[in-house]
């Protein structure tokens, strides 16, 4: 649609005979015929005029018409070419906006992929601590593998004191199992109710986590949707 057809058209929808619509604008009628037959084209305060006329914004105004065919044929217009450029700006900004956000989604798709993969985050390793019992007060921490070294081989009733002290130490046995995925060493010590417990590292195993599964899964969506947005940039901004 021209600008004249659509002026026309405008002005029939709100009933205005070109009579008052001419004076509504400070123009003459003969010159509004000119203007809605595509014989002229308007300056730029005749063209506020007739926005004022038709009570009409400018951006209102021009979403009525092709931009391709106002800009060819019309941004001559001062108001137009404002328009213009404005929207130009606008459009440049959300486009620089539209691939910065596919360039982070594929920088964050590979860091998150790469978490996954490599498994340094969220170790797959776990590590399995055991302790005997509670070390009492006093006793050393590694009580319960080497008390038989403790006794005094000397002692005329050892054999009998060997079999006293292996009874006690099997009554106060109670083997509790620590399992994590954070490497403590090969031993640590824990306060507990009655003294401390000793854990030694029994063994090391392989133990699967979903997680890092599911960084992976969300790295290769995250880096398609950057990927797919590049390809349909064009599209969204031609």
């Amino acid at each position: 649609m021209t600008l004249g057809e659509y002026l026309k058209k405008l002005r029939q929808e709100r009933g205005l005979s070109q009579p008052e619509m001419s004076e509504l604008a400070g123009i003459e009628q003969s010159y509004l015929s000119k203007l809605e037959n595509n014989k002229s084209i308007p300056s730029n305060d005749i063209f506020r005029n007739l926005l004022l006329a038709l009570k009409l914004e400018l951006e209102e105004f021009l979403s009525g018409l092709d931009k391709a065919s106002i800009r060819q044929h019309y941004c001559h217009i001062p108001d137009i070419e404002h328009w213009l450029n404005q929207q130009d700006t606008s459009r440049a900004m959300s486009q620089r906006r539209y691939l910065y956000i596919c360039s982070a989604l594929i920088v964050i798709a590979v860091t998150l992929f790469y978490i996954g993969y490599s498994k340094q985050v969220f170790s797959e390793v776990r590590f399995q601590y055991e302790s005997q019992g509670v070390v009492l007060e006093g006793e050393p921490k590694d009580i319960f593998y080497r008390w038989s070294r403790l006794l005094d081989m000397g002692d005329k009733d050892f054999h009998a004191t060997k079999e006293l002290k292996r009874v006690e130490m099997a009554q106060r046995r109670d083997a509790e199992i620590y399992l994590t995925n954070e490497n403590l060493g090969p031993q640590f010590i824990t306060d507990v109710v009655g003294g401390t417990r000793l854990f030694y590292l029994d063994k090391e195993e392989m133990v699967a986590r979903p997680v890092n599964a599911w960084l992976q899964v969300l790295g290769v969506l995250l880096f398609s949707m950057g990927v797919m947005g590049f390809i349909l940039e064009r599209r969204f901004f031609k």
